[in-house]
Formats: structure tokens, C-alpha cells, sequence
């Protein structure tokens, strides 16, 4: 599994977009990486929507410490081991948010009470894995 650090430089526009419109989408390549991520604001809350073209059913809110997986989708075992580490840190899990399939993985965002300090438990069970704390 790789670990990324993320540099992510946004934009703000004062132009409220119209209704059933994409002029409100925020799409940034994140620098030194090949993501590509969609994503707007809802109230003041930033939420992602897509990630490297697998779209979140429900948007995904970007705010605290946010967890960043993606995992092969056969291998169910990644969410249960995150549990397990997140009890035994004392940490809460807060949110959950799950994409559709590309390519037989899917993309996971955890919202935390507070960062993972150690992913190597986790590491044998996914692909990929960073965190933001927003």
C-alpha cells in the first residue's frame, strides 16, 4: 500500500451556481499525484463527490480528520480491521462513506474523532491510503 502526502491549493468563486448546474463543482488535481477529485459545498461544509471517477452515492463531508482508503472491493476485510484499530486508539468512527466500483475497487472515507496515528495494521488490507485533517 502507498501512503500520499496531499498539496491542495482551492479556489473561491462568489457567483452562486444555478440550480442543477456543475458550475458549483470543484474539481483540483491533487499536486504530485494522479488524483483527481469532484467535490462542492454544502452549507460550509466541503464534501467530496467523486474521486479518480468513482462516484460517492451520498457526498462525502471533508471536515476534521478524514481517512482516505481504497481497497480492493473482494476484500472485505479493511473496514473490520479499521474498527479494530480505531477501539484500541480510543477513536471514533463519525462517518462512512463508500464509492461505486472502478476497476474492482472502491474508494472509502472515514470521518474520525481524531487522526490514526499508526495505518500499518491497516496497510495489508488495502491499496491506498492517506489523511487529510480539514
Amino acid at each position: 500500500a502507498t501512503t500520499s502526502l496531499l498539496q491542495v491549493t482551492t479556489t473561491h468563486s462568489d457567483v452562486a451556481p444555478k440550480p442543477n448546474s456543475t458550475a458549483g463543482l470543484l474539481q483540483v488535481s491533487l499536486q504530485g499525484t494522479p488524483h483527481r477529485v469532484t467535490g462542492t459545498v454544502q452549507g460550509s461544509t466541503p464534501v467530496l463527490q467523486e474521486l479518480n471517477g468513482a462516484t460517492f452515492k451520498q457526498p462525502a463531508p471533508l471536515s476534521g480528520p478524514v481517512l482516505i482508503y481504497r481497497a480492493n472491493a473482494a476484500e472485505p476485510s479493511a473496514l473490520p480491521v479499521l474498527t479494530g484499530l480505531l477501539r484500541k486508539m480510543g477513536i471514533q468512527l463519525q462517518s462512512y462513506h463508500s464509492s461505486d466500483m472502478v476497476a474492482g475497487e472502491q474508494w472509502n472515507i472515514v470521518g474520525l474523532s481524531a487522526p490514526l496515528l499508526d495505518l500499518g495494521g491497516l496497510k495489508p488490507h488495502i491499496t491506498e491510503v492517506f489523511q487529510l485533517h480539514l
